[in-house]
């Protein structure tokens, strides 16, 4: 082997160069060459490139970003340190920030920090160049080329891969990794419906997707803008239109301000839970570190050896251990805030576990109220997920009051280790979700369950838990209500255009219509596979060079590869020299390339195992997933 193509040069591929970096010495192979191809900046790639907004900022603390493989993770390769986004700003890459013109944000800087996405882009680029410098380095030096262009198309030559690229050169690789990352896809058809119709009716309508990359000028001033969407994208598309229109905050905390600029238009914002996603913890204590409870292989073995339901068998092992970590963390904490022995309290728990597993269907709620007397203090995941299922309220202020509440609430919380049982969650569901991905590359969910549940369900669970933004932005967004910057729409948004204006409305206010001539759908576009815009991906699909899961049924489906991430082709069979990574391939969403560290990310695990089976150090891949397919649509 001569040499490798990547095509995308983000922070997954830069992931992969530092492990083929820790492996090559123990490969017979030579590798003389390595080409990454990408029309954006090699190392931040397209969605962390510099060029964006400093308003924007990332949703984890600086503490919590690596790129770099630590003694957590389970791989064969060694580990070769390297710091952490903190560890750079404030060592190595102090000098980059400075030369950079950012030297503003570092007033402060810490670990506990929420560096601006551009400091992510100069540490994301930073980190690309070591692994070249680690690379190009070696006893036997690797080149690598950076080709600034964009990927049209692979095909096979003589055993080799030759890629031809926009630019109209030619790459020619023993074998190919493509990883381009976060892709667009094209147009939904509810999408392209409300463009014709915000067309022909003259209104502004922002379509999902990246909110860096969108225009967000169309939307007018001084007037009602409908958001949909009150996640991470929403609060991009916030701080846009407030800040990034010369408003500004005064204070801090519950007194913070926002001085508005009257340039700003009159946000709307509601959702299908009709709240924003959780904040991030701002503290941090000791919590269990034990893997959940009752997920493991002999456990499970009590439902059979068919697949699993993630309704019958995993949603409530999920929400048990998600309950059980919550008084776990009080008891061990704070025990006098339980009224019983934890050992009593534990065992009452086990009583209601899924009865093939030995527990009871009964309910203990009554039991709970009892032995936790502060209803602070008191786990239920309804409330968590869903905090306004079943409201309905007699006017808008009524409504407006209560999602205040609950966003206050949550804030609170954040900021106060009392409540130390959230992390305790947070950490419970993460190990969960970790273990449903390892669960779903064994084959032991069907093609519904897969797409509709664990790609679509779980995962926006664990983000609305586990990947919320920043608690000051949550803060800043009650300072716009304050100011009458940003109105509260409710749950269960419905969105329409009557009488050529967009409306909105919520089922928690029946009869109560918001209408506007602006629309933003903030949240990133169905990830189907098939309707990916992207030219080289859409010609190996059109070649059955890749297949997606349940290709034109009920199930919108992503690209399906082998347990070493090899593309499955239309004949059943896959190509020995390509590779397929991301979030558009089936189980690639839990695969981030940069992780929080200590947690044996699954991303750094995949990067290893691939850097080694392209050195020639894997062993025989092995089946694949298993997908069991259905003609029923999902409930």
């Amino acid at each position: 082997m001569s040499s490798i193509a990547f095509v995308g040069g983000g922070p997954r591929t830069t992931g992969i160069l530092l492990r083929l970096a820790a492996s090559v010495a123990d490969s017979d192979r030579r590798l003389r060459e390595i080409h990454v191809i990408d029309p954006f900046p090699a190392g931040s790639g397209r969605i962390w490139r510099r060029r964006q907004s400093g308003l924007l900022w990332m949703n984890s603390m600086a503490q919590d970003v690596s790129i770099f493989a630590d003694e957590s993770v389970e791989m064969e390769g060694r580990v070769i340190p390297g710091p952490t986004l903190e560890e750079w700003v404030l060592g190595p890459g102090r000098t980059t920030v400075l030369g950079a013109g950012l030297g503003a944000e570092l007033e402060g800087f810490s670990g506990r920090s929420f560096a601006s996405r551009r400091i992510q882009s100069l540490y994301l680029d930073w980190a690309f160049r070591e692994a070249v410098n680690r690379l190009e380095h070696l006893p036997q030096p690797i080149r690598v080329q950076i080709l600034t262009a964009r990927a049209l198309e692979v095909i096979d030559v003589d055993a080799e891969q030759v890629i031809r690229l926009s630019d109209g050169g030619v790459v020619t690789a023993a074998q190919v990794v493509l990883a381009q990352g976060h892709l667009d896809v094209l147009p939904s058809a509810e999408s392209s419906a409300l463009a014709s119709l915000a067309a022909t009716e003259g209104l502004s309508y922002v379509p999902p997707g990246f909110t860096a990359d969108q225009d967000l000028s169309v939307v007018p001033s001084s007037r009602p803008v409908i958001v949909r969407g009150f996640g991470l994208a929403f609060i991009d598309a916030m701080v846009l239109l407030t800040e990034g229109r010369g408003g500004y905050y005064i204070g801090s905390g519950p007194g913070l301000e926002y001085v508005a600029s009257g340039d700003e238009p009159e946000i709307w914002v509601g959702s299908g839970r009709g709240v924003p996603l959780l904040p991030k913890i701002a503290y941090s204590v000791p919590v269990l570190s034990d893997p959940p409870l009752y997920l493991d292989d002999h456990s499970l073995s009590a439902f059979g050896d068919g697949l699993l339901g993630y309704h019958e068998h995993l949603l409530p092992l999920l929400t048990w251990n998600l309950e059980y970590a919550h008084y776990s963390q009080l008891a061990r904490t704070d025990p006098s805030r339980i009224r019983v022995p934890w050992e009593e309290f534990s065992a009452q728990l086990h009583r209601i576990l899924p009865a093939p597993l030995g527990g009871g269907a009964e309910s203990i709620a009554d039991y709970v109220a009892a032995a936790v007397p502060h209803p602070a203090d008191r786990f239920s995941f309804d409330r968590l997920n869903r905090p306004l299922d079943g409201l309905v309220f007699s006017g808008r202020a009524a409504l407006e009051e209560s999602v205040g509440a609950v966003i206050s609430s949550r804030i609170e919380r954040a900021a106060d280790p009392r409540y130390s049982m959230d992390q305790a969650v947070f950490f419970t569901l993460l190990r969960v979700y970790f273990r449903v991905h390892e669960l779903a590359g064994q084959g032991r969910f069907s093609l519904i369950d897969l797409r509709e549940n664990i790609d679509r369900s779980l995962h926006r669970l664990f983000s609305y838990i586990a990947s919320g933004p920043p608690p000051v932005r949550l803060e800043q967004l009650l300072a716009l209500h304050r100011a009458g910057v940003l109105r509260f729409l409710g749950p269960d948004l419905s969105v329409g255009i009557e009488d050529g204006l967009f409306t909105a409305s919520s089922p928690a206010l029946p009869g109560d219509v918001i209408h506007a001539t602006a629309l933003i759908d903030a949240y990133l576009a169905d990830d189907a596979a098939s309707a990916v815009d992207d030219e080289l991906l859409q010609r190996l699909l059109g070649d059955g060079e890749v297949t997606v899961e349940s290709p034109g049924g009920p199930v919108r489906g992503k690209f399906v590869v082998d347990t070493v991430g090899r593309p499955l082709r239309a004949d059943g069979t896959v190509h020995t020299s390509r590779y397929l990574l991301g979030p558009m391939v089936s189980g690639g969403g839990s695969e981030a390339p940069f992780s929080r560290p200590g947690t044996n990310s699954r991303g750094f695990q995949r990067a290893d195992q691939l850097a080694r089976r392209l050195l020639g150090l894997a062993g025989t891949p092995g089946p694949g997933v298993r997908l069991a397919t259905s003609s029923r649509h999902p409930d």
